[in-house]
């Protein structure tokens, strides 16, 4: 809706009416990005604003809640200025003008949020109360973070840019011929200054990465179709009598005894104090139910054979140079656990040896592996994906040249992922999950590596 429309009335419990600029039905995003898309996203008056359906996966947060704003002038303002930023193109400082993406929404609101909050904290509910004296103590505030303060600077100059379209305002234009960064006296930061990793550090990860891929995979895959099979197997198998269960086990246990293995322990229970996994026991046993009545008879028969850990029987490769099992034995648990060490694995090889940025490896669809002839008659392997940074919203296509290491990381993501869009994701207790919190899994990844 134009800002020329008439300005609609808002009801709100307790305080007093709500006048706005914008219709409140008035659809929040514009129609180049619902187009072709199911539904047309949030209105204007929604307390939330859920944009999830239009962004792209990777996006950190899609969803802002107007009710965390207790002040409804505030709250007004806030839905104002982004309705606006999303809406028009307006310039700022000389800078090219476009509408603001919406995978900005909830980072904008954020600030937005808190700017607000520090001006009424300082004497100034509302726009239209604040002075240059009041944004300059504010200012002098937020520079104990020189990032922070220009991220602010920033979205003050694109308030008081979009205040026509507000209906409180700045009454003045801050910062003329100044810069976000310069106003808060830092350096503008350019593109790729961030040091490389030291060889000592990424070595042994990129080392670890690799093996995960070519080795730690495929026992992975094995240990993970065993545990299929074990399942399969006692599906729709009716409850067994006490008799028929106790004969199970202790034909597994004599089994396991002949092969010279302990019982299962289970991954929760300390050395010292080690307990029979009873649900692996009774998968392995060939047993439906947890037959926890025999749990005396097999803590007798673990003090007999010993525990084990793990308990499934796929095998593990050697380790690299330590002639031993790259890791104890596994069970549903540990197997679960090192299915999440493998995905970041791959993300380690994609990443590192394609120079690809983080939502652009975790936006690959299943079938982004591509081969091509070069110009020199070889196979060039590429990962055809999407470009997002300065780019539309829906990113545009690109190819990367790759090391065949690299496909081999999208093949074992396939067997080991099943969202039909994304490389990365996965179901998880029938939800879809896309891997998140990239840093963290890369330093558990790693203290899990040092402790094998």
């Amino acid at each position: 809706m134009s800002a020329a429309a008439a300005a609609a009335t808002v009801p709100a419990a307790g305080p007093p009416a709500v006048e706005y600029t914008v219709s409140p039905g008035a659809f929040v995003l514009p129609a180049r990005i619902t187009e072709g898309r199911s539904g047309d996203g949030p209105r204007f008056a929604d307390d939330v604003w859920d944009v999830t359906a239009f962004v792209p996966w990777t996006t950190r947060s899609s969803r802002i809640d107007f009710t965390v704003i207790a002040d409804p002038g505030q709250r007004r303002t806030a839905r104002e200025f982004l309705y606006s930023r999303i809406n028009r193109a307006i310039p700022v400082g000389g800078a090219t003008a476009r509408p603001m993406k919406i995978t900005n929404l909830a980072g904008e609101f954020h600030e937005v949020r808190a700017i607000l909050a520090d001006f009424a904290a300082a004497g100034a509910p509302q726009l239209a109360d604040v002075t240059p004296d009041l944004l300059a103590g504010a200012l002098a505030r937020w520079r104990t973070s020189t990032a922070a303060a220009a991220g602010k600077a920033g979205v003050v100059r694109h308030m008081a840019a979009h205040g026509p379209f507000l209906t409180g305002k700045l009454t003045f234009m801050p910062w003329l011929g100044r810069t976000a960064n310069q106003v808060a006296g830092r350096m503008p930061l350019q593109e790729n200054t961030t040091p490389r990793i030291p060889e000592d550090v990424i070595a042994p990860l990129l080392k670890a990465a690799v093996f995960y891929v070519c080795t730690a995979a495929g026992d992975l895959l094995a240990a993970q179709a065993e545990l299929a099979g074990l399942h399969a197997a006692i599906a729709g198998m009716p409850r067994l009598s006490t008799g028929k269960a106790r004969a199970r086990l202790e034909a597994f246990v004599e089994a396991r005894a002949r092969e010279g293995r302990g019982m299962p322990s289970r991954p929760d229970s300390g050395a010292a104090a080690r307990q029979p996994n009873m649900r692996l026991i009774c998968l392995l046993a060939g047993i439906p139910s947890n037959a926890s009545y025999h749990r005396e008879y097999l803590h007798d028969a673990a003090r007999r054979t010993g525990f084990e850990d793990g308990g499934l029987s796929t095998p593990r490769s050697e380790g690299p140079g330590t002639g031993r099992p790259w890791r104890p034995g596994l069970d549903a648990s540990s197997l679960d656990e090192e299915l999440h060490h493998l995905r970041t694995a791959c993300w380690i090889v994609i990443a590192y040896l394609s120079g690809m940025r983080d939502p652009e490896v975790r936006e690959l669809a299943p079938e982004c592996a591509v081969t091509e002839p070069g110009s020199d008659g070889r196979i060039r392997r590429k990962l055809r994906g999407r470009v997002f940074k300065g780019r539309k919203l829906s990113g545009d296509e690109a190819d990367w040249v790759v090391l065949g290491i690299v496909h081999d990381a999208v093949t074992v993501l396939r067997q080991v992922n099943d969202h039909p869009t994304h490389l990365f994701g996965w179901d998880r207790g029938g939800k879809k999950e896309l891997m998140r919190d990239v840093p963290s899994r890369v330093n558990r990844f790693a203290a899990h590596c040092s402790q094998l």
